[in-house]
């Protein structure tokens, strides 16, 4: 799966479009594989995009410098809030702890 992973990334690198990615997918794996696998590439692509988008929310929270750090903290628990829901919401709490914690570190 890591190999085929990897090969696949390395074909849409050199501009392979989608279905050049599924025709290789059929060719290794059969239809029903290569359907469940473009399948998955659409919701990650989805999660990708939900992600992206509450980022810029929670950025422009954590850009009011007129709000204090419990203030900040409770805002952006809001929006994270009305974006996503049960164990997504453990997901992108963890994914803000990694990444803010590595933006602290690389701030001047």
């Amino acid at each position: 799966p890591i190999e085929s992973a990897e090969h696949v990334e390395s074909l849409r690198r050199s501009g392979a479009d989608p279905e050049e990615v599924r025709a290789e997918r059929v060719r290794r794996f059969g239809a029903d594989a290569a359907a469940r696998l473009t399948e998955l590439d659409q919701r990650r692509a989805e999660w990708d995009a939900r992600v992206a988008a509450y980022r810029v929310a929670r950025d422009a929270v954590l850009a009011h410098s007129w709000l204090d750090a419990a203030q900040r903290d409770a805002a952006v628990e809001r929006v994270r809030e009305e974006r996503f829901s049960g164990d997504e919401l453990r997901h992108v709490a963890e994914l803000d702890r990694l990444d803010l914690r590595s933006w602290s570190t690389h701030a001047p």
